[in-house]
């Protein structure tokens, strides 16, 4: 077959599944994406929505299948989202009708659509087979029949941003919505069956895609590159993916190895982000609108094999630069790894380039200097000046490719280039006086960092505070007074309003922090006073009473000590 062959067809998306039987998702191809309360929400609502409205069909657009040969399964090349939770759809269906009590019905749906089993066999074989990280999940809770409470436990168990949760919250919603579908038709199980049914018909034969079939994956990439220039919305994500797969040529093999390592060092972490960042840490600024564009030109005619190592070679170090425990950092000092986390806590996204730049090409002295002047600069100017985070990308940018192309080589450099954009220490006293914090870890890092600066001023010496994750942030004035605070609500209705100014805010351990609550200021005083080790939150206790004055009483001797914790760096 030769490697121009191409055809397309319209047909139903449950057609397709049920005629092809089997289908597999490569391992590099991207995990399952789709959030449950976005897309996979609005792809039930509106095919319900037209089948209600007697529409003629619902088009979910393209899907494009690289022909097998001989036995093997269709390789997904794009549709996978849409394939999946239509998979999902019917799993919800299939689970309904057994709860109703028809199983012989739901074990159609299971054969039609979703597993395939032979004589022996215990388990059915998924006619849609996942990537490696997608793949036990999907066969195990929705190929396979599960109760909701394994679902949610499931659920509950796998990473935050991970696909598996995303997938596990997406089978969920399709039970959710199949099973109101159902009860919407009306009070009595065969009314509610007889939708299920329309709604799986609807699904099969009206709710339809282009399916282009192509002959390998190296004709596909081209297709994708021509579909993308005629409006096919595809991720940066895949159009880089699509370019070096469709110019790998023999060395598919490697480059498809090296893809998969990117990924994985990337975890959960957003495949478009690194992208960006990847490119800013290079060559300077990009809007991602013009990414591919800007890539396809720098990238035309590189090795392709060593462009993907190095991909996967920054993705783990751009995995880094939040985590001070990743073996990049182990020849770094404390220092450095404490700054790592600090900037990761303070959201480090406009400095992520000037990072990555520079953990390839500088000593660990420079790199700890260097994330010095990072911190200075993002508390000064974006967590108190609260300064134009565009400005800030820009500057950054600036930096990364300077540091990229030996312009800057070192801390001082990059720290002379960025000083225009930083506050002076009047001003930054002043902005600091003013500073409100709503998120909960940055507030406990501002503190954390105040309270080793007070310990040295007042000892002459530095000392180590607890870990920032394990001391609890305690507002002195609650964000929601109770009855003990009256008295000073009623003599200062607006004093509510200064709830989150860090001059309100304290540390505590975690026991002491339950126990104070919402109590009032009598009761919290005695408690804060025997936070010896704490000295910002036992000096809270000299203050007779918590009103307005207090507050800004505080800030201000906070804003002083913020000025010597985040100096400017002394010119030499």
């Amino acid at each position: 077959m030769p490697d121009s062959y191409m055809d397309a067809r319209t047909q139903g998306i449950g057609e397709l599944i049920e005629q092809r039987q089997l289908f597999r998702v490569p391992d590099h191809q991207r995990d399952f994406a789709w959030d449950h309360d976005d897309e996979v929400a609005t792809f039930l609502d509106d095919v319900e929505r037209a089948l209600h409205d007697g529409a003629p069909e619902y088009f979910l657009g393209l899907i494009v299948l690289v022909k097998p040969r001989e036995s093997n399964p269709w390789e997904v090349l794009d549709g996978q989202q849409r394939l999946a939770t239509t998979t999902m759809v019917y799993a919800g269906i299939r689970e309904w009708l057994h709860a109703a009590g028809l199983s012989s019905e739901g074990i159609k749906v299971q054969d039609r659509f979703i597993g395939m089993s032979a004589l022996g066999e215990r388990e059915d074989r998924a006619r849609l087979t996942l990537n490696v990280n997608d793949r036990k999940a999907f066969h195990d809770l929705v190929v396979n029949r599960c109760n909701e409470e394994t679902l949610r436990l499931r659920r509950d168990a796998a990473g935050r941003n991970s696909s598996v949760r995303r997938l596990i919250e997406a089978a969920l919603t399709c039970r959710e919505k199949v099973a109101k579908f159902a009860a919407d038709a009306g009070p009595e199980p065969p009314q509610q069956a007889q939708s299920l049914y329309a709604l799986a018909n609807y699904l099969r034969d009206k709710t339809t895609v282009v399916v282009m079939n192509v002959a390998s994956t190296a004709n596909a990439y081209v297709i994708f590159e021509s579909l993308n220039d005629r409006g096919l919305d595809l991720s940066v994500l895949d159009l880089v993916k699509n370019h070096l797969f469709g110019r790998a040529g023999g060395h598919l093999a490697e480059v498809q190895a090296n893809w998969m390592r990117m990924a994985a060092n990337l975890g959960d972490r957003p495949a478009d982000d690194f992208l960006k960042v990847f490119w800013t840490s290079k060559y300077g600024r990009i809007q991602r609108g013009r990414l591919f564009e800007e890539w396809r030109l720098k990238y035309g005619t590189t090795d392709v094999v060593a462009l993907s190592d190095e991909l996967a070679t920054s993705a783990d170090l751009f995995s880094a630069l939040d985590v001070p425990d990743h073996e990049i950092w182990s020849g770094h000092s404390n220092q450095t790894r404490r700054l790592v986390r600090a900037l990761g806590l303070l959201g480090n996204q406009q400095v992520r380039p000037v990072m990555l730049a520079a953990v390839r090409s500088y000593t660990p002295e420079r790199m700890e200097r260097l994330l010095e002047h990072l911190a200075t600069l993002t508390v000064r100017y974006q967590t108190v000046g609260k300064g134009r985070t565009g400005l800030l990308e820009i500057a950054c940018a600036r930096l990364a490719r300077g540091i990229a192309d030996g312009s800057l080589k070192s801390p001082e450099r990059v720290w002379s280039e960025i000083s225009p954009l930083v506050q002076g220490d009047d001003e930054f006293r002043q902005a600091f006086r003013r500073y409100t914090e709503s998120n909960a870890s940055r507030a406990r890092y501002i503190l954390t960092e105040l309270e080793r600066t007070a310990y040295r001023v007042a000892n002459g010496s530095d000392r180590d505070v607890a870990p920032t994750e394990d001391l609890s942030l305690e507002h002195i004035l609650p964000r929601n007074p109770g009855s003990e605070w009256s008295a000073e609500m009623q003599a200062d209705r607006d004093l509510r309003e200064l709830a989150s100014r860090i001059g309100n805010m304290c540390l505590l351990g975690e026991d002491t922090n339950r126990q104070l609550g919402s109590k009032g200021f009598a009761s919290k005083r005695e408690r804060l006073k025997a936070s010896g080790e704490l000295v910002l939150t036992a000096e809270v206790a000299a203050f007779q009473q918590w009103d307005r004055t207090a507050i800004e009483t505080r800030q201000e001797r906070m804003a002083d000590l913020a000025v010597k914790t985040w100096p400017l760096p002394s010119r030499s």
